[in-house]
């Protein structure tokens, strides 16, 4: 029984790894977005587009595993954390 267990962890571990690669290209993309909205004097919160990511997000992924609570949650804490890293 400790053989499945381990080996399903195992699993999990490589979805985190690659969920936290994901993030970590997704934030240094935020950087590159917050430099050129500096350039061109654009405002760092646009709610329009919040709402249109997680609305395609929650369109495309939601399921029995995926709620549209939880892809809402998660995305507004990255989203948060991003803008955060753009007003520094």
């Amino acid at each position: 029984m400790n053989e499945v267990i381990d080996e399903l962890r195992d699993q999990i571990d490589q979805c985190d790894d690659q969920i936290m690669k994901a993030l970590d290209r997704r934030l240094e993309i935020v950087k590159q977005v917050a430099k050129y909205k500096e350039e061109h004097q654009l405002p760092i919160r646009q709610p329009k587009r919040m709402t249109e990511l997680t609305d395609r997000l929650i369109k495309q992924y939601s399921n029995d595993n995926l709620s549209p609570v939880l892809i809402k949650k998660l995305y507004q804490l990255i989203m948060d954390y991003a803008i955060e890293l753009e007003q520094k």
